[in-house]
């Protein structure tokens, strides 16, 4: 497939989770990733069919009234009807002992799945990858990564991949395996200054740089990591037709 013809990929935005038909034509030539907060974003979104998205069930570690109303039961209802869970994590905002919790029960829950694991770390990175270490999964991807490099040598030795953003400085770009990287706008993160979910031109134009990879060649390389992620997790044959078939294209 010519690369120019691919989307834009940005595997980690956030959209409410009414947003309208008319709204997500405003995306464009792009194909999001949309997280959810909490089991009850994820329940008003299981049902849609979005053509520019793959929705995702989320349980924020740094959403408090998230992590109070998570039920185990329910997550493992909702989750079959899911080929992305996201956002989950520990975050460095609230107990540890309740997040690691939430997080481990998740990470029980999609042993079999076939699934993507959108993961938050911030402030906590080395405890999320023991316990992905302890359960692990072939769909892991560290969301915005900002660990030591001893924690990245862990990562990387997991299988983890990595999805980055505009406001991820230069040395942690260098620093990430190309094969393993993914892009992500984070939607609506002020850091990023992401106009809208899929605007990933930006960070794509600083991978080629810093690649030293001709700027075209960038999102094939980006579209070729997901699609050995989808594939080593299972997760290929949960996305839509639209999504299985441009990776399977490739």
């Amino acid at each position: 497939m010519n690369s120019l013809g691919l989307p834009s990929l940005d595997c980690h935005a956030h959209i409410s989770p009414d947003v309208t038909r008319p709204q997500l034509d405003t995306i464009g030539h792009a194909h999001v990733f949309a997280v959810t907060r909490s089991l009850s974003e994820a329940e008003k979104v299981a049902a849609r069919l979005d053509h520019r998205l793959t929705w995702g069930i989320g349980v924020h570690p740094g959403v408090a009234t998230a992590r109070a109303s998570y039920d185990p039961d329910t997550f493992r209802q909702l989750l079959p009807r899911f080929a992305l869970v996201g956002e989950v994590g520990l975050d460095r905002r609230g107990g540890r002992g309740e997040q690691e919790q939430i997080l481990s029960d998740v990470l029980a829950a999609c042993a079999d799945r076939p699934v993507f694991i959108s993961i938050h770390s911030t402030g906590r990175t080395g405890e999320v990858i023991d316990l992905v270490k302890r359960r692990p999964h072939p769909g892991v991807i560290l969301h915005w990564f900002l660990g030591t490099p001893d924690e990245l040598v862990q990562a990387i030795a997991a299988g983890m991949y990595f999805s980055v953003n505009n406001a991820m400085s230069e040395e942690r770009l260098q620093a990430l395996p190309r094969d393993r990287v993914l892009t992500e706008t984070d939607f609506p993160a002020r850091q990023v200054r992401a106009r809208a979910p899929g605007e990933t031109q930006p960070i794509e134009s600083r991978l080629a740089r810093v690649w030293r990879m001709p700027e075209e060649l960038v999102r094939y390389q980006l579209w070729t990591n997901l699609k050995r992620l989808a594939l080593a997790s299972g997760a290929i044959d949960a996305l839509s037709d639209s999504v299985a078939d441009t990776l399977l294209a490739i």
